[in-house]
């Protein structure tokens, strides 16, 4: 029995420790990681800026619906997108100005 509760309380405190350690060098630790691991293409998010001449791809990553999406998926994207973004309630207006934009392109036949 009392070999017992020594083993716990030993088995506790190297838990405590473990922890310990965990919580002061866990930082250091993961963003050294985080710098070996490469990054892959398929973030969720578009990485890089607006090119000259709006394409259809390019239009269909802002509104976030694919290319070939139906005119009511194209009108709901963009009213969703445009209610977060509007410039009348803080929104960019060049960044509307492309929602806009994007809309157009995808709009035509």
């Amino acid at each position: 029995m009392t070999s017992g509760v020594i083993l716990a309380g030993l088995g506790l405190a190297v838990v405590g420790f473990a922890g310990r350690y965990a919580a002061r060098y866990g930082k250091v630790v993961s963003e050294s990681l985080l710098k070996q691991i490469p990054i892959s293409g398929n973030n969720k998010y578009y990485k890089g800026g607006f090119e000259q001449k709006m394409s259809k791809r390019e239009a269909s990553l802002v509104l976030g619906v694919s290319p070939s999406a139906t005119k009511t998926k194209i009108k709901d994207a963009h009213k969703r997108i445009m209610l977060a973004n509007h410039p009348d309630r803080g929104g960019s207006p060049y960044i509307a100005a492309k929602i806009n934009e994007a809309k157009d392109i995808l709009d035509k036949p």
